[in-house]
């Protein structure tokens, strides 16, 4: 299946680095995120040749919504419920977060989790929050 461009409002083919190899539902997915958020979102990077996860699916990608804080950026998604994966990456350079579309078996709760200063990937507590700079 293939992207009908014609239907996203917010985003163009030339935003992402690989747009032909994204599953179709994650672009109509970040362009409802973009409609709810109000603001532009910025694509840091999308499908990854040879990632053996989400990326390498086409099913993820990670993004910066302008003008809110990682935490609201967060919360934003979650309050969608359109992402399966979402990641909360408050030390990248501009603060942002992972969503994907991952498969989920019945009953499975979506998969959370943070990225520490160090890069390693550690599981969202309130403790991590709490002590994420403003």
């Amino acid at each position: 299946m293939t992207t009908d461009w014609s239907k996203v409002k917010h985003f163009k083919p030339s935003e992402f680095t690989y747009p032909d190899q994204l599953d179709p539902l994650l672009i109509y997915s970040i362009d409802a995120l973009r409609a709810a958020a109000g603001k532009p979102i910025k694509i840091n990077s999308d499908y990854r040749p040879g990632d053996p996860g989400q990326h390498g699916l086409g099913r993820a990608v990670d993004i910066v919504i302008s003008g809110l804080h990682v935490v609201d950026q967060f919360l934003l998604a979650e309050k969608t419920r359109l992402f399966s994966g979402i990641g909360i990456y408050p030390h990248w350079n501009r603060p942002g977060i992972h969503v994907d579309i991952r498969t989920l078996t019945p009953h499975e709760p979506g998969a959370r989790w943070a990225r520490d200063a160090a890069g390693i990937y550690v599981p969202l507590t309130w403790k991590f929050i709490k002590n994420i700079q403003i």
